[in-house]
């Protein structure tokens, strides 16, 4: 095997280590506020569902980046795409900051790809940027119909211990559903741009999928921390619907190949909750420490991706 798939392998399990410990915030309860048994359940669950989105769905993004954003392929523009992302997200995941995967590597295709002349498709492009706007626009919906329903149901149930088992049932499923999402989305991201180099579908699938979890696992708390506490603390159905709107927005997505950001979506969705429960004691400025990290990525991205080309 060539060198060059050599070090894209291990670029994008490294890629996924960091994805895992960077968006573990969710695949937890978004009120998780500390490690306890509590935490591992919803891990486990979570890190169940990235493993499985990734193999049943990650394939839906096999052409996001060849084949959508650029026409051909290389194995170096592989390897730089993959350099350049880890990067990005293994130095905001020091910094506490979630940041989108997706924004990332695609500031970073755009030099790559007109500098190794692999054609870019700005339509596609445009239409990727467009998501960046309307998916936590569309969490932020989804979580707050969510809310409103799980909040109706709940009323419905006089039981205070049945209440307590079933909203205890729903944490699980709504961590499962992220770590889903996520797996499906933002691993098979990684999975789509490796594949062609690398090959052994079923194999590279599981692999990358195992590295996101272990970085869930070993590293995931201190970015969870920024999410749970940080920006708006929500506890119990709200926290849950936020969650819940934030992976169905991202799964909605996937549908249709593009390739999105779930912590904007899950964020989007505390916003939103936070705005219909008339709360208006919010971390402006984490929430702006965020947002322009997300306006940044793009940039460090395609300057690292830059720096990778000419120093090669």
């Amino acid at each position: 095997m060539p060198l060059l798939i050599h070090l894209s392998l291990a670029a994008a399990l490294l890629v996924c280590f960091v994805l895992g410990a960077n968006n573990a915030s969710v695949c937890i309860r978004t009120s998780s506020g500390a490690w306890s048994l509590e935490y591992l359940m919803l891990a486990i669950g979570g890190g169940l569902g990235v493993v499985l989105g990734t193999i049943i769905e990650g394939a839906k993004l096999s052409n996001s980046i060849y084949g959508g954003l650029l026409a051909n392929q290389s194995d170096k523009a592989t390897a730089m795409l993959l350099l350049a992302t880890l990067i990005v997200m293994l130095v905001a995941t020091v910094l506490k900051l979630p940041l989108s995967l997706t924004q990332a590597m695609v500031g970073a295709a755009l030099p790559v790809g007109l500098s190794l002349r692999l054609g870019v498709n700005w339509s596609f492009l445009a239409l990727v940027g467009a998501s960046w706007i309307w998916t936590p626009l569309v969490a932020g919906v989804f979580s707050i119909a969510l809310y409103a329903i799980v909040t109706k149901i709940g009323r419905r149930i006089g039981d205070i211990f049945q209440r307590a088992r079933l909203h205890a049932a729903v944490i699980m499923i709504g961590s499962f559903y992220a770590g889903y999402a996520l797996g499906a989305n933002g691993v098979g991201l990684i999975l789509g741009i490796s594949l062609p180099s690398i090959g052994w579908v079923l194999l590279l699938s599981a692999s990358l999928s195992a590295s996101a979890v272990v970085g869930i696992f070993l590293f995931g708390y201190g970015v969870t921390s920024t999410v749970s506490e940080r920006i708006l603390t929500l506890a119990g159905t709200a926290a849950l619907a936020a969650q819940l709107g934030g992976a169905l927005t991202v799964h909605l997505f996937t549908q249709f190949g593009v390739p999105v950001s779930i912590t904007q979506a899950v964020i989007g969705g505390i916003i939103g909750i936070g705005w219909t429960k008339d709360i208006v004691i919010m971390n402006t400025r984490v929430v702006l420490r965020v947002v322009l990290g997300w306006m940044t990525a793009p940039l460090i991205g395609l300057g690292l991706a830059s720096l990778l080309l000419a120093l090669t």
